[in-house]
């Protein structure tokens, strides 16, 4: 990406030319590949699909927030060959650092740059960029190109990623929901015999990290970053779809009532726990201003502990990329709310040159295995090799720690059902997401998704309120006694009231229909 910001203006321009040419429309035809009448389109892709490439090539851009690997070009080169033959498409695979992501994909949705698939989220903003223009509404192309995605995946994935009534962007298939907790180093823990199975609320960690702090010079006992910290991701709160929009409901009960998390009780005592963990040094002194990612530093060897999302065999997905045993608490019980359904997606840029296209890729990826694999974990015999029909493992002499392709973000592509599962995991995992699938409760704001366009103005400001102070009060960086107040007080200042009763409207105009 960064390579083309130098060719921004002509990206403007030429991409301005498609918007008028096409005028948004996802079922006219387009120079770069689609055929010239809708019949035709359809047949196109579904010939295409069957090997009959009779389109034009094309290449397309898939864009997602990681870090760039040595060996990618050759992976390209690999899918580009199957791509080729399946829909007569070449691919080019970005990743961007995380640090950078927000602040790129601003850039190009702002700018117009040409993209085809991008990864989104709910907790990055997806609604917000939806009403910006920013992605192409999908039903249409999921019912001519994506057949393979709706006989496979959940209906409740489809349904918790509409807003006010529309698609623009498929869910990953994976698990449903989310319990919350921590990922530990396990052979730190077993050196020291801890054990975890009293653990049941945030607090019973603290004697964990007490003896890595006393016991490992060195070792960060609990690692955060700004946008990765215990009172985020250990929650009981439902955030109705976009946790960067104030007002959420508890997810586990069945009140109605939208609150604003920050004047409930229960948020100031984790503050406090978060801030008495700093000081004693439990805690990374950068993380306030840190934008790196836990599996990045845990990567080093020098993290003992971080909160993560958690699902079935988490810690043995991650031992993969990190290069260390690894196990996982888990705190907080699943529940399915729109967040865990659209937490994980791809979206089709308004400037696509062939929105067509950019579908057939998403099915794909969520029908070809062999595709699938080869995004996810590279060439096999040279990245990993196999250890059974589904089961693979690193080629021997491979350092765990220093693979050439190893991005860790398997979580964010296509059919996880598809995917090979690594030696080390539970041969019945696929089995075991099924059944925590159906164990997990759904929030009764499952579906919901806030319109902010009634209080824009105010959620510009409160967005920015939220930079100054979510980081430094939720790392313990700073003092949650005095802070939080201002904090709050600040919010209400600018229009926080009037976006929780916007929010609450929608809500209850929601709960009416459904």
């Amino acid at each position: 990406m960064n390579k083309r910001w130098n060719i921004l203006l002509s990206a403007i321009l030429g991409t301005s030319l498609l918007l008028t040419a096409c005028g948004g429309n996802n079922n006219s035809p387009v120079n770069s590949g689609g055929t010239n009448d809708n019949k035709g389109n359809a047949n196109a892709g579904t010939n295409a699909a069957n090997g009959n490439t009779d389109l034009k090539p094309y290449k397309l851009t898939l864009i997602y927030p990681g870090t760039e690997q040595p060996d990618e070009k050759e992976v390209e080169e690999k899918m580009s060959e199957l791509l080729t033959q399946k829909i007569n498409a070449t691919i080019d695979l970005q990743a961007v650092d995380w640090g950078a992501w927000n602040d790129k994909m601003n850039l190009m949705f702002a700018s117009g740059e040409p993209a085809d698939v991008v990864f989104t989220a709910s907790w990055n903003g997806h609604s917000q960029n939806v009403k910006k223009g920013a992605f192409v509404e999908l039903d249409g192309l999921l019912e001519k190109y994506g057949q393979d995605i709706i006989k496979t995946i959940n209906p409740d994935f489809l349904k918790g990623a509409k807003i006010n009534g529309k698609l623009y962007a498929i869910p990953t298939n994976k698990e449903i929901a989310a319990s919350r907790g921590v990922l530990v180093r396990k052979d730190i823990a077993d050196k020291y015999k801890m054990d975890f199975s009293n653990v049941k609320t945030i607090a019973d960690l603290e004697p964990f990290l007490k003896i890595v702090k006393e016991n490992e010079p060195g070792m960060t006992p609990l690692f955060e970053s700004s946008t990765q910290t215990i009172p985020t991701y250990i929650t009981e709160w439902d955030s109705l779809g976009d946790a960067a929009i104030p007002g959420v409901i508890k997810a586990a009960e069945t009140s109605t009532k939208i609150v604003n998390r920050m004047e409930d009780p229960s948020y100031m005592e984790t503050l406090k726990i978060m801030r008495s963990w700093y000081t004693k040094g439990y805690i990374n002194k950068d993380a306030a201003t840190s934008k790196l990612q836990a599996n990045e530093t845990a990567k080093t060897g020098k993290v003992f502990m971080w909160p993560e999302s958690l699902k079935p065999g988490k810690d043995k997905e991650m031992e993969g990329s990190i290069g260390f045993p690894l196990t996982q608490i888990e705190i907080a019980p699943p529940v399915i709310t729109t967040g865990d359904t659209t937490n994980s997606m791809l979206g089709i840029s308004k400037t696509s040159g062939n929105p067509e296209r950019a579908m057939m890729l998403i099915n794909l990826l969520h029908s070809d295995k062999e595709l699938l694999n080869l995004l996810d974990w590279g060439i096999e015999g040279k990245h990993f090799v196999k250890a059974g029909d589904n089961v693979i493992k690193l080629p021997d002499g491979a350092d765990p720690a220093n693979r050439p392709y190893n991005h860790g973000s398997a979580w964010m592509f296509g059919d996880q059902f598809l995917s090979y599962l690594w030696d080390n995991e539970d041969p019945n995992k696929w089995e075991e997401f099924r059944k925590f699938n159906a164990s997990a409760k759904p929030s009764i704001g499952l579906g919901f998704t806030f319109d902010p366009e009634p209080v824009k103005s105010e959620m510009a400001v409160l967005t920015n309120v939220g930079a100054e102070f979510t980081a430094g009060l939720e790392t313990g960086a700073v003092d949650p006694e005095e802070v939080l107040p201002k904090y709050i007080s600040k919010q209400k200042a600018s229009g926080l009231d009037k976006v929780i009763a916007e929010k609450q409207k929608q809500f209850d105009a929601f709960l009416t229909a459904k």
